[in-house]
């Protein structure tokens, strides 16, 4: 395998290198038309040590996959096609597919593997690149897709001109991040517990809330109805979910995974697909 160059885990917008899934990245191949069709390696570390591991660090957790994938996605755009950090990677749609049926740790130390990041398609404005359709491919084990937005940071600033960025104070932590309201045979609506001073979604400022805790929150959703977590998860983002507002979801059960929708004073903020299988299996 060739050598990956390392990068600093502001590379992924991460401001502590415990957060930082992604070591090393490096190009495996040029591609045909500028980055479009280029393949890029990244070196992932994922520690059992990690808090959502817990209680027992035996399987990966999903969202681990899915944080690393767009840490990786997100540092090649900025350390490697030379992007800039002031750009901002917002993602649209982001699908994580697990293949073997469960992903273990090793019985001693983290998963460390080489993950393959494709560039399958990238939409251009005003010759900067805007829209990126990104595969990840960890072989044998996992693979995905992220539909994502590049957004300069002027551009990103317009847009969320309205937004209320997160202070330093701390609101008093959840208890629950599901907080059941009513379950009605395959029907779940529950409220979504934010605690603000988890250190892995709260690892830097932002002004919206995490992609990833909403999808961490559907895989569990998943987990608690099937008792283990989900071999396929994909999720839209047709809205951001803004802080400090209630958030609301509502699931239904297929009996193979579910269908989930986010909602915000009736706004929908995200919708997920679970399943026990992966798909074509």
């Amino acid at each position: 395998m060739r050598h990956l160059a390392l990068i600093d885990n502001s590379a992924a917008h991460r401001s502590t290198r415990s957060e930082s899934l992604v070591w090393a990245i490096g190009r495996a191949s040029e591609g045909s038309e500028g980055s479009k069709g280029q393949t890029w390696y990244a070196d992932v570390e994922i520690p059992r040590s990690h808090w959502l591991c817990h209680p027992v660090p035996d399987v990966v957790p999903v969202t681990l996959l899915a944080e690393a994938f767009r840490q990786a996605g997100l540092a090649i755009c900025v350390a490697g096609l030379g992007m800039g950090q002031s750009v901002h990677f917002v993602v649209s749609t982001m699908t994580v597919q697990v293949e073997t049926t469960s992903l273990h740790f090793p019985r001693f130390g983290a998963l460390e593997e080489r993950l393959e990041v494709t560039f399958a398609d990238i939409g251009f404005r005003k010759g900067v690149p805007h829209i990126l359709n990104v595969d990840y491919v960890l072989p044998g084990l996992a693979s995905g897709h992220v539909d994502a937005r590049i957004l300069t940071d002027r551009d990103y600033r317009v847009l969320r001109r309205n937004a209320l960025p997160l202070d330093d104070e701390i609101r008093e932590p959840a208890t629950e991040l599901i907080d059941v309201v009513e379950r009605d045979g395959d029907h779940l609506t529950a409220r979504l517990g934010v605690n603000e001073s988890d250190p892995f979604f709260f690892d830097h400022p932002v002004d919206h809330l995490p992609g990833m805790l909403l999808f961490h929150s559907a895989a569990r959703i998943h987990e608690n109805e099937y008792g283990v977590q989900p071999r396929f998860l994909t999720i839209e983002f047709p809205a951001f979910g803004e802080f400090r507002v209630e958030t609301n979801v509502q699931a239904h059960f297929t009996g193979a995974g579910l269908n989930a929708t986010f909602l915000q004073n009736g706004r929908t903020i995200a919708t997920a697909v679970t399943g026990t299988r992966p798909v074509g299996e």
